[in-house]
């Protein structure tokens, strides 16, 4: 019998999981739900979904696997509608940018909050250069050779972690362990600031007087810098996860205030020495960055990946073999 893993939310991140685990059908049954429709119909004409079931309650109802790939915003509401509702053997991933908040929400509403863990996909670096945009963005390849973060804590069952550790081996990818506060301080600083970021230079061009004219310059750079600017800001709690990462978000606009306050004193001072220093010191370590990424020069350091399980080892020597098997005793 096929074992039942319910993807809710079908953007990028969850299609991209659906179509990496398209070729293990005979074992995974992949059910997928999503707010919008098209979503849904996407997935299940590209095949990263099986069947699409509408109603959550009816998709999550006999999930052995839950993956929330949804924002922070809807994280909180999905586990209190739907918590007591999953089979007690099921478990539960989410990918929201608010690990704490997550394991909290966890802790919370779901009957066997030790089945919990939350992940952080760091994607294929072939695909660092593609904007994100909902299911368009979603490959088959998305986290190949990327990095899985798991993030858990001392009270997540060791088989949830082990699936989670697994499940990474199966789309492709490495994995990597660290705690929801130390997730939660990473991803301030490679989405939370950057988000802000967008939203504060397009408010600044846009608060000048010379807006007017500005805005029919169609600047390649401003339109990339500002792109964040987009992300659905239509959902009735949006930049709730910057609230919810809040001691991590204002730690680093605090340094950003002041990164940004050396190149205002060296332009104010019209200090070329200075300003050249700091310009080409970041054109080198970024392309140093990019180069670590591609030849994931940092594996050596704690990443796993060893040995590969197949689909079978996966879902019957762990998954059923071990939390499955705990509650029958």
């Amino acid at each position: 019998m096929a074992v039942q893993i319910t993807i809710i939310g079908l953007g990028e991140i969850g299609t991209s999981l659906g179509l990496a685990l398209q070729y293990q059908k005979e074992q995974i049954l992949r059910i997928g739900s999503d707010i919008h429709k098209y979503a849904e119909q996407n997935a299940l004409s590209v095949d990263a979904i099986d069947r699409i079931e509408h109603n959550i309650f009816d998709a999550v109802k006999d999930a052995d696997i839950l993956f929330l790939a949804i924002p922070v915003d809807e994280i909180e509401s999905v586990l209190k509608l739907v918590g007591s509702d999953l089979k007690e053997e099921c478990v539960v991933f989410e990918t929201g940018f608010a690990k704490t908040a997550a394991k909290r929400w966890a802790n919370q509403y779901l009957k066997v909050p030790s089945h919990f863990a939350g992940l952080y996909a760091a994607v294929n670096s072939s695909r660092l250069n593609e904007p994100s945009d909902e299911f368009h963005s979603a490959h088959e390849d998305l986290f190949k050779n990327g990095t899985l973060f798991i993030s858990s804590t001392a009270d997540t069952d060791p088989n949830v972690v082990k699936l989670a550790s697994d499940l990474s081996s199966l789309i492709g990818s490495h994995s990597t362990f660290c705690d929801p506060e130390e997730l939660d301080g990473l991803i301030a600083s490679i989405f939370n600031v950057p988000y802000l970021m967008s939203n504060v230079i397009f408010n600044t061009a846009k608060r000048q007087n010379s807006w007017r004219e500005a805005r029919k310059l169609g600047g390649k750079h401003f339109a990339q810098m500002t792109a964040s600017v987009t992300k659905q800001p239509d959902r009735e709690l949006y930049g709730k996860f910057l609230l919810e990462n809040r001691e991590n978000t204002l730690r680093l606009i605090h340094e950003f205030m002041l990164t940004l306050k050396e190149y205002r004193d060296a332009i104010q001072n019209e200090d070329e020495s200075v300003l050249k220093t700091l310009l080409t010191n970041n054109n080198e370590d970024r392309e140093k960055w990019l180069k670590d990424y591609e030849s994931t020069e940092w594996r050596h350091e704690g990443e796993t990946n060893t040995h590969s399980p197949t689909t079978g080892e996966f879902l019957g020597q762990l998954f059923f073999g071990g939390l499955a098997r705990k509650k029958k005793k």
